[in-house]
């Protein structure tokens, strides 16, 4: 048996308002909404799901970091431009961390985050590390 990829599922305040950020500001597509409750998100090979938060995660402010493992470091770079110039909000600057990732922290409009990052170390995406 092998496991497929793991798909995400982020709590949003407004499912119309979220997958119009997501598609508007970090060049994802919506592939499919369900009434106003859930929806799927994608771009590439990542795919994500949008789920209206609880009013119990609204009160504890509940939310979600996703790390996304990029093919090089000239990526992280190129989407770090990409989302700044879109608007997203960067959380943790463009940097290369002393535990040797080049990495960024960006936050989506309900304060779930998504950390890009490159392992120098081990050769990034390949490999079985952070």
């Amino acid at each position: 048996m092998t496991f497929p990829p793991a798909v995400p599922e982020l709590p949003v305040g407004d499912i119309e308002a979220a997958t119009t950020a997501y598609v508007q500001r970090m060049g994802f597509s919506v592939d499919w909404v369900y009434e106003d409750h859930l929806a799927g998100i994608s771009r590439d090979a990542a795919r994500l799901f949008l789920r209206r938060r609880t009013s119990q995660e609204a009160m504890q402010r509940h939310g979600v970091t996703i790390w996304l493992n990029m093919a090089s470091a000239a990526e992280v770079d190129e989407l770090h431009a990409a989302w700044k110039k879109g608007g997203v909000a960067i959380m943790e600057d463009l940097h290369t961390a002393a535990y040797n990732l080049r990495e960024f922290t960006a936050q989506d409009i309900d304060g779930n985050r998504l950390r890009v990052f490159y392992d120098l170390g081990r050769g990034g995406a390949g490999s079985d590390g952070a």
